[in-house]
């Protein structure tokens, strides 16, 4: 039988075996850039605080405000005697109260070349809400044949209107013009001839007469079609990060209306050096943002 023996390492029986180096890890280099990367926007961040509220809300509301008692402070330019003319008469229409009326309306303002096709179906919508609303036709072509009694006699003096041209904003404003004769009328709605309503009188006139915000479409296009149709003679009355684009169709209050009739500096400006297709509300918000 055979006995297992415990084999005895000695000395000589070593081999002589190369010590393990110690290998030092490696960090990816992409995690050191990344990390670099956001260590300068925070810093950068910190430094010149973001003045944009979408910015201010991705860092945080605290990054807006820091450093600002030892930063530089920004100049504003010099405004020239038609800016300061305007900022006082759109202050002071700003500040002031509208008259009460006990009966208000709703102005109901057509742009059209001529007849309006869908005048039975906004008699059968206006029906039955006598003195709540009020109608303002101005066709540039031709004189429109009615086929309801509420849009008889209801033209305003018009003249040619050619598409995207500034005639389109005189239209619009002489609309307003006329619809801001009646004390009563408080709110102002300018429609097409292809125009439906969608919903009830009730339902427009009771949310329309408890807001006191405006409705109009305006929106950065940063595109040829967009921000591409400034115009450097603009400035420095309007610069080129309030341009906007936007449709002309709007709702608009009583205040907002008597704004736009008030202003002639930026109408002028858009009259003389934008000569693309523009819209009265691309002004009316401008005068809005830069006052």
């Amino acid at each position: 039988m055979k006995v297992p023996r415990v084999w005895q390492r000695g000395s000589k029986d070593m081999t002589a075996m190369p010590h393990p180096r110690h290998r030092t890890a490696k960090k990816p280099m992409w995690i050191i850039v990344l990390l670099s990367i956001v260590c300068v926007s925070l810093i950068r961040a910190y430094v010149y605080p973001p003045r944009r509220y979408s910015t201010c809300y991705f860092f945080a509301s605290s990054v807006c405000t820091p450093f600002k008692d030892w930063l530089p402070a920004v100049t504003r330019r010099e405004l020239t005697d038609e800016e300061v003319f305007s900022s006082v008469v759109i202050r002071d229409l700003l500040s002031m109260p509208m008259p009460v009326s006990k009966n208000p309306k709703i102005a109901f303002m057509f742009l059209t070349p001529g007849s309006l096709p869908f005048e039975k179906l906004w008699e059968k919508f206006l029906q039955g809400h006598e003195g709540r609303y009020s109608i303002y036709i101005h066709a540039s072509r031709e004189k429109p044949v009615h086929s309801s009694p509420l849009f008889v006699g209801r033209e305003i003096r018009s003249e040619k209107v050619v598409w995207g041209r500034v005639s389109m904003v005189d239209a619009e404003k002489r609309l307003l013009g006329n619809a801001l004769l009646d004390i009563d009328n408080q709110f102002f709605v300018l429609l097409s001839d292809s125009c439906i309503p969608l919903h009830t009188f009730d339902y427009i006139y009771n949310y329309l007469m408890g807001t006191n915000v405006s409705f109009i479409d305006s929106f950065l296009d940063p595109g040829p079609h967009g921000s591409g149709r400034y115009s450097i003679e603009m400035f420095p009355e309007i610069e080129h990060r309030d341009f906007r684009k936007g449709a002309q169709w709007f709702a608009i209050t009583r205040r907002h209306a008597i704004l736009i009739m008030s202003d002639n500096l930026y109408y002028r400006k858009f009259k003389l050096y934008c000569k693309v297709r523009f819209t009265l509300m691309q002004m009316s918000l401008l005068v809005a943002c830069i006052h």
